[in-house]
């Protein structure tokens, strides 16, 4: 609880507002965005913001995250928004939020990379340097059985090793072993389902390599094989907006159509 907030008086010296389960919206964000304006905070940290994108309709999610925008142009505080791959949708959903918004991409230690390899024995390693016991455990020869249990992920291992942990002192056992961490792992099957979401959400973070002409196509700065540059860009037109049907009437038969009359030879006759 805040310091001394019992002390505090509102505007004009009224008590300050209480808020209950009946308490407005309006009055929820106008004092949300007080408490921002005024103590002004590095950023709002939103955790497991992946739920966000847990609604009826894309409409509602939109509304949301434009709500999220709209408080932080007027607090000018920073929003930063946690959580796993399923908050990768709320990306595009409108031009605004994708150049308003920057993506970090917290990746996990790959296992074809030998520096990934050997950060992520560096981690087991101090994993098992701080574990309370009266011997401190050999985890890290056993390296490529933990990376095959916790994807590589560094929050997965921590659990799973928790988890050891909690059995080991239960059992007074002078150090975690690794009898330990088979009968806590997670089995090949859960594993398996975490390495493919984790998978698809790598691969939606990395750039395609046909985005990169579709993107030049449809702004016309590269013709497609085959096209000349009128071509390509006449066909990004009509991609990108409707063709308008000419106004012009036809005549009738017999009737001249209006055209500009040479000048030079009527004034010769004229002479």
């Amino acid at each position: 609880e805040e310091p001394l907030i019992r002390h505090k008086i509102g505007p004009y010296g009224q008590d300050p507002p209480t808020f209950t389960s009946r308490t407005s919206g309006a009055e929820l964000r106008y004092a949300l965005e007080q408490a921002l304006r005024f103590r002004r905070p590095a950023a709002v940290m939103i955790d497991e913001a992946q739920h966000l994108t847990k609604m009826a309709s894309g409409r509602k999610l939109s509304d949301q995250l434009d709500s999220l925008k709209s408080l932080a142009n007027l607090t000018g505080c920073v929003h930063v928004l946690i959580g796993t791959y399923g908050l990768l949708p709320c990306r595009n959903l409108s031009a605004q939020l994708s150049r308003r918004s920057i993506d970090i991409h917290f990746r996990r230690y790959r296992a074809d990379d030998p520096k990934d390899v050997e950060a992520f024995q560096r981690v087991i390693f101090s994993f098992q340097r701080q574990l309370p016991l009266a011997e401190e455990p050999q985890l890290w020869r056993d390296w490529e059985y933990c990376y095959a249990r916790s994807i590589g992920c560094v929050g997965v291992l921590k659990d799973w090793f928790t988890r050891g942990l909690a059995a080991a002192l239960e059992t007074c056992a002078p150090t975690l072993t690794r009898e330990h961490l088979e009968k806590y792992s997670w089995s090949t099957d859960q594993c398996e389902k975490m390495a493919q979401e984790t998978l698809e959400g790598e691969s939606a973070l990395t750039e395609k390599k046909e985005a990169r002409p579709r993107l030049l196509m449809l702004l016309g700065l590269e013709p497609k094989p085959g096209l000349t540059d009128s071509g390509a860009t006449a066909e990004i037109r009509g991609m990108t907006a409707p063709r308008q049907r000419s106004r012009r009437g036809r005549g009738r038969v017999g009737e001249r159509s209006p055209v500009r009359d040479a000048i030079g030879s009527l004034c010769q006759n004229a002479g």
